[in-house]
């Protein structure tokens, strides 16, 4: 025996009230399976077009760029911090400072460029600045190399902070040069490979300067 239409109780408001997505499904399915009102919620509000999250990529990117564009990135900046010191902005121990960013390398360039000028500079002084007569006597052509070398030594101070901006210019590609260098002649390490450069450089000079003590004396 059914109950009297007047009879049914009727149902409270606050059973669809509580989620007014609800009462846009039809009534058969609001009392279904919640992963699929779930679902026909989701559907009825994006509809065919959830929702997509953006994010930039562009910062991860330069972050793992490749070897190739961080050795561009030290050049630059190697270039733009020598452009700098000649613009006198920078003094030599900030230029000092920068240097050691590069380790050896950076060490290994300010060498280069010192055996460089002091070689260079020697022979354009005792030969053509100050000219001697060959044949002079040992003791006579020693006392002319040290004056020569204390002249060469007074003028580096001078060019001190040109030869150090130089050598920060050069880093990046004695970086390369060294690494090259290392893997040519199979060096274990790059500090090898710098120890062998440096010692060529002091034996070159050491051979200069006595051929020439000995032509002339």
């Amino acid at each position: 025996m059914s109950s009297a239409p007047w009879l049914t109780a009727p149902r409270s408001p606050l059973r669809y009230a509580a989620s007014p997505h609800l009462l846009l499904l039809p009534r058969n399915q609001k009392d279904g399976i919640p992963g699929a009102v779930d679902a026909r919620r989701k559907k009825l509000l994006y509809g065919n077009h959830p929702p997509r999250l953006r994010c930039s990529v562009d910062s991860d990117n330069n972050a793992n760029g490749p070897p190739e564009s961080q050795h561009s990135l030290q050049e630059q900046e190697g270039a733009a911090d020598a452009g700098n010191n000649l613009g006198g902005s920078l003094s030599v121990k900030e230029i000092v400072k920068k240097l050691r960013r590069y380790g050896i390398s950076g060490v290994l360039s300010y060498g280069l460029l010192n055996t460089a000028y002091y070689l260079t500079t020697f022979l354009v002084v005792w030969i053509y600045v100050a000219p001697a007569p060959v044949k002079m006597g040992y003791l006579a052509t020693v006392k002319r190399f040290f004056k020569i070398l204390a002249m060469v030594w007074a003028g580096s101070q001078v060019t001190k902070l040109a030869r150090a901006g130089g050598a920060l210019a050069l880093a990046p590609f004695v970086d390369r040069g060294l690494a090259w260098f290392t893997a040519k002649f199979g060096f274990k390490s790059q500090g090898k490979a710098f120890m062998a450069v440096v010692g060529f450089c002091f034996a070159l000079a050491v051979i200069v300067f006595l051929m020439v003590t000995l032509l002339w004396a």
